[in-house]
C-alpha cells in the first residue's frame, strides 16, 4: 500500500506550515526521521542554510533530519543516495528551481528508489518545485518571448493528468493562463503558500490559505480550506 503524499504550495519550514506538516506526519505513521532532498536549492539558494532551517524546524516537530546529498544528476546514481531514498520513512523535497530539480531526478535510479519507497509505504512530500515535479506536467519559465510566460514539460507523473501552481495567491493569473495554454485539459491544482494537501487514501487540505482545483482547467474551481476533504484522483504509486 502506498504511503502518505503531501503537496505544499511553498514557503516551507515556517510556523504557518505546521498544520500541513503535522497532518503529513500523522498520515505517514509518525516517523521519527525525515530525509530532506535539497536539490532544488543548489542553483538559487544555500543548501547549508536550507538544511540548517530544516534541522531547526523539523527538530521542533520531534524529527531527526538527514540530508540526502543529491546535488547534481551524477549524484542520482550514487549508492548512498539511492539507499537513503529507498529506505526513507519520510522524504521531503524542498522548493527552489523546478527545472533543475526535474533534470536531476527524471529517469534516474534515485527517482526509481524514491518511488519504490513511496509505493511500499514510505511518506513523500514536496514543496513548491518539489511538489510541481511530482505531477504529469510542470510549468517552467520561458525565456522567449517573455520571462513572464511559462512552457510545460513532462514531469515525474506520480500524479497523472495534473499540473500544479504553487504560491497561488501571488502567481495565480500568469500561471493559470500558462497552465491552460501549455497543459490543456489537465487538472490544475493551485496551492497558497504554507498550504497544501495530504493524501493517505483520501485528500485533505491543510494550512492557513486555500487549495483550488480546476478540473480539466475549467472554471469555477473547487475550493478547500484547512481540514476539508477533496474528492480527487489518487496518485499513481
Amino acid at each position: 500500500m502506498a504511503g502518505a503524499l503531501g503537496l505544499l504550495g511553498g514557503d516551507e519550514m515556517h510556523a504557518a506550515c505546521e498544520p500541513f506538516d503535522r497532518a503529513l506526519l500523522a498520515a505517514a505513521g509518525e516517523p521519527d526521521e525525515v530525509r530532506v532532498v535539497p536539490t532544488a536549492v543548489v542553483h538559487n539558494g544555500s543548501v547549508t542554510a536550507a538544511m540548517s532551517l530544516a534541522r531547526q524546524y523539523f527538530g521542533r516537530l520531534g524529527l531527526e533530519v538527514v540530508e540526502v546529498p543529491l546535488h547534481r544528476r551524477s549524484d542520482a546514481s550514487r549508492d548512498d543516495v539511492v539507499a537513503a531514498l529507498r529506505t526513507s520513512p519520510l522524504t521531503y523535497i524542498l522548493g527552489g528551481d523546478p527545472g533543475y530539480l526535474l533534470d536531476t531526478l527524471r529517469e534516474t535510479v534515485a527517482w526509481a528508489a524514491l518511488r519504490a519507497a513511496y509505493r511500499e509505504g514510505g511518506g513523500l512530500a514536496g514543496s513548491s518545485a518539489g511538489a510541481m515535479v511530482l505531477c504529469e506536467s510542470i510549468l517552467l519559465r520561458s525565456r522567449n518571448p517573455s520571462p513572464s510566460r511559462r512552457h510545460a514539460r513532462e514531469a515525474l507523473e506520480l500524479l497523472p493528468g495534473v499540473v500544479l501552481v504553487p504560491h497561488l495567491s501571488r502567481f495565480a493569473s500568469g500561471w493559470l493562463e500558462s497552465a491552460r495554454r501549455e497543459a490543456r485539459y489537465r487538472d490544475i491544482l493551485g496551492l497558497d503558500e504554507s498550504t497544501g494537501v495530504v493524501h493517505d487514501g483520501a485528500w485533505t487540505a491543510h494550512g492557513p490559505g486555500e487549495v483550488k482545483l480546476w478540473r480539466h482547467g475549467e472554471e469555477p474551481p473547487i475550493v478547500r480550506r484547512d481540514g476539508e476533504g477533496l474528492r480527487w484522483r489518487a496518485p499513481r504509486a
